[in-house]
């Protein structure tokens, strides 16, 4: 089955600090969704996230190690998610911001 195609995933999992509020949370959330449209591709310009969900665990399942909440990004090719993780200036910005909440 050919690969070319099929979407990149990317799973991101998070463990937020005890002392978090509520507003600063939502604040993260709405800036991580923000990267869908914010992470573009340096040559053509299309966003390099095609599709985002995310969620809570709701699992009872033991195995969590403390992770909270989870993220799935799909890119067209590893090239994108190179260069999201890599290069990519909203991405970056973003991630040095939630370091403190983690």
């Amino acid at each position: 089955m050919p690969t070319s195609n099929v979407p990149l995933t990317h799973i991101v999992l998070f463990k937020y600090a005890a002392d978090l509020s509520w507003t600063e949370l939502e604040t993260h959330f709405h800036n991580f969704q923000a990267l869908s449209t914010s992470s573009l591709h340096p040559v053509t310009g299309k966003p390099l996230i095609q599709s985002m969900k995310m969620g809570k665990n709701r699992s009872w399942e033991p195995y969590n190690r403390g992770m909270t909440h989870a993220f799935v990004l799909e890119f067209e090719s590893q090239s994108d998610l190179d260069y999201y993780l890599t290069k990519d200036t909203a991405h970056l910005q973003f991630s040095k911001a939630a370091e403190p909440l983690m």
